[in-house]
């Protein structure tokens, strides 16, 4: 019988292979000249998910809880340099700026934090939501597109996500050790990509 730890680390592979296939998909849209997006969000998406990766880690000291947060801010960075060729450059919308600034804010306070010697713990678990509230706020421009126009985002790279950020759920409860923020991650982007699925099928 495979212990918790072991099914753990195989819904985390799961939920990064889910990712990535997710991932090539999508961004093989903008090969294929069907999509456009702009690399200054980009940018900052990769700002934003380097930082979830890092308080990720510094809350749950588990490089398999680790794991899905890693692969995604890889694939974001590496679809930020993808898109740098095919996309577009851009000034920073109204909704990329209140992100990035959030996001500075959570970096900011965790480093404020550890100069200061104060629990690093409650200096990763105020980053990370912070962190959790840009990434909700990015999704807004997504929700309402895909709202006024389902066939603006294609749907079965929103359905992987949302089963990776699933995977991950259950990579968390198989070895969860009594805190709730350590579900803040999977349950906050299983939701939100969940919601960009179903827009994007009806």
């Amino acid at each position: 019988m495979k212990t918790k730890e072991q099914k753990s680390r195989y819904c985390a592979a799961l939920a990064g292979i889910l990712s990535l296939v997710a991932f090539v998909l999508y961004n093989w849209r903008i090969l294929a000249g069907t999509s456009h997006p702009n690399i200054s969000s980009w940018a900052v998406w990769g700002f934003l998910t380097v930082l979830n990766f890092a308080t990720i880690r510094s809350l749950t000291g588990d490089w398999v809880k680790s794991l899905l947060p890693a692969a995604n801010s890889g694939m974001c960075i590496l679809s930020a340099i993808f898109i740098f060729r095919y996309g577009s450059i851009q000034n920073l919308s109204t909704i990329d700026q209140v992100c990035f600034w959030i996001g500075a804010v959570a970096a900011i306070s965790r480093l404020v934090f550890k100069l200061t010697s104060k629990s690093t713990e409650f200096a990763a678990s105020f980053a990370q939501v912070l962190l959790q509230i840009s990434l909700v706020i990015g999704f807004i421009p997504t929700l309402s597109g895909t709202w006024r126009h389902p066939s603006s985002e294609p749907w079965f790279p929103w359905l992987l996500w949302t089963l990776c950020f699933s995977a991950q759920f259950f990579a968390v409860k198989f070895t969860w050790r009594g805190k709730y923020i350590d579900y803040l991650y999977p349950v906050n982007m299983a939701l939100f990509h969940g919601a960009v699925t179903i827009l994007a099928i009806l």
